[in-house]
């Protein structure tokens, strides 16, 4: 399960080189959290197709607010844009070949090895990363992590999860389960904690 990479590989927050895709992005922004992503990471890197991609909301009605708010955190620098060397170019083109994968998604995958995580939603880039060996972690994650390093409480995580069902982002019925079920076992763990404290 994606909660057991994350929980290894995210020890060290702020050192970690994180990609992202156009997704999270805007998912996390259409919730009110992308700010997540700079206290969790610091830095966020996008390449050029990504960014297209979400300033096309601008031209939206539903977009609007999510590409603003992602081209601010562009100008305020804690979201970076990178862009892709000729064999990155050559490689990103050849991945979009694939019916499943977007350009965004084919850009962040042709260079994915320059980082440590990559932040993929589409089943398709996932299947896609796993196979290239690259840890990836999606927007469900990142909340569930933010959640268990106590960046939003337990009522704002279910919050979370019910604002991302309403802006229509699908989630398997048995992976919402085994995420609520992951989210009680943090939320078990830190009362638990809470109360030792307490008694000491």
């Amino acid at each position: 399960m994606e909660w057991k990479i994350l929980n290894q590989i995210l020890k060290r927050l702020r050192n970690l080189r994180v990609i992202s895709n156009t997704s999270p992005l805007i998912y996390l922004s259409k919730i009110g959290r992308l700010d997540l992503l700079h206290h969790m990471f610091d830095t966020i890197y996008i390449p050029s197709a990504v960014v297209t991609e979400i300033l096309r909301g601008k031209e939206l009605t539903y977009g609007f607010a999510s590409a603003i708010e992602v081209e601010d955190a562009i100008e305020n620098g804690w979201i970076k844009v990178i862009e892709l060397e000729s064999d990155e170019d050559d490689l990103a083109e050849k991945y979009s070949h694939d019916p499943g994968i977007h350009l965004g998604e084919s850009e962040v995958l042709s260079i994915g090895k320059k980082f440590d995580l990559l932040l993929l939603d589409d089943l398709g880039a996932r299947t896609f990363a796993k196979a290239l060996g690259f840890d990836i972690v999606g927007t469900i994650g990142v909340i569930l992590h933010a959640y268990d390093s106590e960046l939003i409480s337990f009522t704002e995580f279910e919050e979370c999860m019910d604002d991302l069902e309403y802006y229509d982002f699908w989630i398997h019925p048995h992976l919402k389960r085994r995420i609520i079920a992951e989210a009680e076992s943090i939320k078990f763990r830190q009362e638990h904690i809470d109360k030792k404290g307490l008694n000491e």
